[in-house]
């Protein structure tokens, strides 16, 4: 019998829709009585002095959420589905990495336990933490970033 729990796509979107309300929150922070509206409306300045406002995070908060959820049911898969706003480069790197994956992990159902988003210069960045039940969780981070126009899951780091 699985201890697993079955988490229902309604609630599963009312938890990303969760999330991404409380991402704003956090990133809107207090107010300290400032009267700029120019400073709060972009909540993240760039080091190459483009800013990312509040309704573009929205949408690279989904797409991070949609890439790493996905992610984690296919990591032990040989050939993993196409995911979610990866770039055809991080495909390319993704098939690489599942022939890597060890027999033993073949058969076993891995998920996303917890996904970790930051906003970080020009990009969003981050950290899906994966359990499958047998071996100990592990985190991979990753980065959503603005490329033609839409946002796109450009790099992953190694499991840890």
């Amino acid at each position: 019998m699985h201890s697993a729990r079955h988490i229902s796509p309604c609630r599963r979107r009312a938890g990303a829709s969760l999330g991404l309300a409380l991402l704003a929150l956090a990133l809107v922070g207090c107010s300290s009585g400032d009267t700029n509206t120019q400073a709060r409306s972009s909540l993240l300045s760039g080091t190459r002095g483009g800013s990312i406002a509040a309704g573009q995070l929205a949408p690279a908060a989904h797409l991070a959420r949609r890439f790493a959820y996905a992610y984690a049911r296919s990591i032990y898969r040989n050939r993993p589905p196409r995911l979610p706003g990866a770039t055809a480069a991080l495909r390319r790197d993704l098939l690489e990495a599942a022939s890597r994956v060890p027999p033993a992990r073949r058969g076993l159902h891995p998920r996303a336990l917890a996904v970790t988003l930051r906003p970080r210069d020009d990009a969003l960045a981050g950290v899906v933490t994966i359990g499958d039940g047998r071996s100990p969780p592990f985190t991979v981070g990753f980065v959503v970033r603005r490329q033609d126009s839409r946002w796109r899951v450009v790099a992953i780091s190694p499991p840890s």
